[in-house]
This record gives structure tokens, C-alpha cells and sequence, in this order.
């Protein structure tokens, strides 16, 4: 498929997803490994105030990212199971109560974590928000308590400027949440960086709305050998 048909295909996703977030708030609860509640298959926490709730492919997708993860609600654990299902379960549960601003993902044994970058930077800087520093720490807290993983803190921006200038915004946001990981105790060996630029928008780039949604950060969490090894 080109790029120009997946950012069409993407863009209907996230439209949608604005549209049957009412119904989808509407449509019950459901109760997480930790005894925690959420609406059924919603996202819950919103992409710079606007709700997304439509599967995890409006989060992750994109050429780096493909597939449609269970998104943390009602459906927790259908996309793996076993020893590295519960345990990314829980700490999944755990990070979504911690973080009811971010947008959470399972995808097969992975798990992502997306916060747009509007709370974590002010337009066009890469220095983080004061405020944003607590959410951060909270994340810290879950991975620090589940240390069998692996951490890349992805960067991704709108198509507004030149390729070259949002890919390294990208790379400098990432480096910083990486970086404020590191301080909040996160050990340097489980966590990377990396810059995607515009490459992979989950929204249209010509809406505002559009380009607010893909501007974001996000934690990818996979399980390190050790974890493997349990699945066996």
C-alpha cells in the first residue's frame, strides 16, 4: 500500500474513533487484573483533549508499527498469554492507573505507552514541562517494579516543517523522556531512544486535529530474555 493510502486508511481510523468514543463510554466497564475499572475498549486518557478509542492501531500504527494490539479495557490478555501475557497484563493494568492521561496498547508481547507531546513540551522545544516530570516519574515507578523488560521511548511529530528538522524534534523529545526515566531510576541498560520524525502518523497531517494526535511519545515494552525464558 503507498503512504498515501495508509494515512488515508489511519485517518478514517482516528475519525471514527472521535465519532464512537460516546457509544464506546456508553457500552459498560470492565475490571483489570488489579481490581481496577475502565470503559470497554477505549483508551480512556486523551491525545491533546481529544478522545481516541478505537482499537490500538490508532496508536501504534504506522509503517514502523503494524496490527491491531488489544487496547487496555475489556480486552486485556487476548493478544498473548502465558507467563509474558500476565505479566505484561499487570503491569499494563498498573501503568493505565498511574497514567490515566496516556493511551495504552497491548500488541502481541508488546506494550505501548503514548502521552501526546503536548503534555510533556511546549510547541517546537524539547525540553520537558515541569508539570509533565510527575507523570513521567509514574511511569518509572511501574517499570521500575517490572524489571524484565525492555523500554525504547519513541518520538514522533506532525508533517509542519521539513522532514529533516522533525526527525531530530523527534530524537531530542525521545532522548529526554529517556533521559528523565534514567533519573527517576530506571536503569540505562533497559532503556533506548529513538526518533521516528513524521514517518508515522496515526492521523491525517492536513487537520489540526489530525496533526495535534501525531504529535506524541511513546513507550514501547517488551520482555527481556528472562521473561522469554519463563514462557518456555
Amino acid at each position: 500500500m503507498t503512504g498515501a493510502g495508509k494515512n488515508v486508511r489511519w485517518s478514517i481510523k482516528f475519525t471514527g474513533a472521535a465519532l464512537a468514543v460516546i457509544l464506546l463510554l456508553s457500552a459498560g466497564c470492565a475490571t483489570n487484573p488489579d481490581g481496577t475499572t475502565e470503559y470497554k475498549r477505549t483508551a480512556v486518557g486523551a491525545l491533546g483533549g481529544a478522545a481516541v478509542g478505537a482499537g490500538a492501531g490508532a496508536l501504534i500504527a504506522g509503517s514502523g508499527h503494524r496490527g491491531t494490539g488489544a487496547l487496555i479495557g475489556g480486552v486485556v490478555g487476548a493478544a498473548a498469554g502465558g507467563a509474558v501475557g500476565n505479566y505484561m497484563d499487570r503491569q499494563a493494568a498498573e501503568m493505565k492507573r498511574k497514567l490515566p492521561e496516556a493511551a495504552i496498547a497491548r500488541e502481541g508481547d508488546k506494550l505501548y505507552v503514548a502521552l501526546p507531546s503536548g503534555i510533556l513540551f511546549d510547541v517546537d522545544k524539547a525540553v520537558i514541562k515541569p508539570a509533565a516530570k510527575d507523570s513521567i516519574a509514574k511511569a518509572a515507578e511501574v517499570l521500575v517494579k517490572y524489571p524484565d523488560t525492555y523500554i525504547t521511548v519513541e518520538g514522533h511529530t506532525d508533517s509542519t516543517g521539513t522532514t529533516e528538522y522533525n526527525q531530530k524534534l523527534s530524537e531530542r523529545r525521545a532522548e529526554a523522556v529517556r533521559d528523565q526515566l534514567l533519573r527517576d531510576g530506571v536503569p540505562a541498560s533497559r532503556v533506548s531512544a529513538r526518533g521516528y520524525g513524521e514517518s508515522n502518523p496515526i492521523a491525517d497531517n492536513s487537520t489540526p486535529e489530525g496533526r495535534q494526535a501525531n504529535r506524541r511519545v511513546q513507550l514501547e515494552i517488551r520482555p527481556n530474555e528472562k521473561l522469554k525464558a519463563q514462557q518456555g
